[in-house]
């Protein structure tokens, strides 16, 4: 997965220095709809080379081309193969579909396939992006010792109760022809090249799942385990629901990883990133609930079991109301008003007060040293040495909302900001749709607004 836009908050603790992520994609580049079609993939650009061997006497761009068509169509017809019998769960046709003279990967292919038999698909087909995707090197070429076929091909999935459109997932394969047949021979040719896929949860143990009343969970480790995940997952959703509304699915899909560092190769991240991350969410910015891929709560085991009961139902709570208002986050939707929602949503009801939720902004508020405006979106990188505050001034602006003026004027300004505008309407920036939205719905600016909140700051610091 590419770094995403993303978000962190210190949860205070056991760790009072962990970090829950919320990362939303801001384009759909790794979520979408599309099916394999063979005959649709364009040919791979001149000079790339693919290692398959030519007809001999064949010259014309018409033969180059029926050759290119008929080893697409050949590939397309394998990956359709595959596809069924993950579906079929069809071990011994899965199997076929491997290069018998590749061991070690047949053996890892197989381990996979046996990892996913709890899983419940609802879909799983390919899509080839790009055919000849990038060259071997004469001694792997040699190694196999048989003509190749290198793609980019897109791993699409859904699943069942949650997943109205696929997540697609891109893969770098490598297929050899044997005796007039072609077989997946390896899925890591592509790293030299820069081209690594990132992992699925099925490639870190065997999946574990749990289902919920309002959740699916997928894990590596004991059913006990992935059903403490689904307790708490169910108990938060109706949480979410009651501030946000029905106008969600009401469901979610909970990833656990068995440590820190397989969290970091879900979210292809170098090991130590997220060793602070309590969770993050992944899903599609703005994308409407009928039609987005599914949103996935992604859980960071080793740090989620040193946190409290009320912190596991903060974070939790926090992460799936980013899942509930994900259509009506934008690219333009300020980072202080996703992520103050999602804390004020997390803390409701919690009796939290700035004195111990916020007790870095309180100090430097009773230190004088007290902010001149809201956070810009830059002051939530990770790397920003106030970060902490960052957050809590979002959540304290959010709060502050929802007491003048109300919950529901809360969500309606969320929605407001985050509304979808109209074909040929360019899309806004930050300050302009909240400056709209704030209008409209609470009757002020942001200037006005932002003296009330510092005055409120002042207050609530004691």
């Amino acid at each position: 997965m590419d770094d995403p836009n993303r978000a962190a908050r210190r949860i205070r603790s056991l760790l009072p220095v962990l970090i829950v992520v919320c990362a939303l994609a801001q384009l759909g580049a790794v979520l979408g709809v599309t099916r394999f079609i063979a005959d649709t993939v364009t040919d791979a650009p001149p000079g790339v080379h693919s290692g398959a061997s030519k007809t001999p006497g064949r010259t014309t761009a018409d033969g180059d081309e029926q050759h290119a068509n008929a080893r697409r169509i050949a590939i397309g017809a394998l990956l359709e193969r595959r596809s069924g019998a993950v579906l079929s769960r069809d071990r011994e046709a899965f199997t076929s579909t491997l290069d018998p003279q590749s061991a070690e990967f047949r053996q890892s292919q197989i381990g996979v396939f046996d990892n996913i038999a709890e899983v419940p698909f609802a879909g799983w087909e390919y899509e080839v992006v790009t055919p000849d995707a990038f060259e071997l090197s004469a001694a792997r070429e040699s190694a196999l010792g048989a003509p190749v076929l290198t793609a980019h091909v897109d791993l699409l999935y859904r699943i069942t109760g949650h997943d109205v459109a696929p997540v697609r997932v891109p893969q770098y394969l490598t297929f050899v022809l044997r005796a007039g047949t072609w077989y997946l021979a390896a899925d890591t040719d592509g790293a030299g090249a820069g081209m690594r896929a990132p992992a699925q949860v099925w490639d870190l143990g065997p999946v574990t799942v749990v289902q919920g009343t309002h959740s699916t969970v997928l894990g590596i480790g004991t059913r006990d385990v992935m059903r403490g995940f689904a307790d708490i997952a169910d108990q938060a959703v109706p949480r979410v629901s009651a501030v946000w509304g029905e106008s969600w699915p009401g469901r979610t899909v909970v990833v656990v990883p068995g440590t820190q560092v397989q969290m970091a190769r879900l979210l292809g991240a170098e090991p130590g990133k997220y060793a602070r991350i309590a969770a993050v969410t992944t899903g599609e910015r703005g994308a409407a609930a009928d039609a987005a891929a599914a949103d996935r709560v992604i859980v960071n085991p080793d740090a989620f079991r040193e946190l409290g009961d009320l912190e596991r139902r903060v974070v939790m709570t926090h992460e799936i109301t980013h899942v509930a208002s994900r259509a009506f986050t934008r690219a333009w939707t300020p980072t202080w008003l996703s992520e103050g929602f999602a804390d004020y949503v997390g803390y409701l009801d919690s009796a939290q007060t700035m004195r111990t939720a916020a007790p870095e902004l309180r100090r430097d508020v009773k230190a004088g040293k007290v902010p001149e405006r809201l956070p810009a979106d830059a002051s939530f990188e990770t790397t920003q040495e106030d970060l902490p505050q960052a957050y809590e001034m979002g959540w304290l602006a959010c709060k502050l909302i929802a007491e003048r003026w109300g919950q529901a004027k809360l969500v309606d300004l969320y929605r407001t900001v985050g509304a979808e505008r109209p074909p040929g309407v360019d899309a806004p920036d930050s300050a302009s749709a909240l400056a709209s939205a704030m209008v409209s719905v609470l009757g002020t600016n942001p200037d006005s607004f932002t003296r009330t909140w510092l005055d409120y700051l002042r207050t609530q610091a004691g």
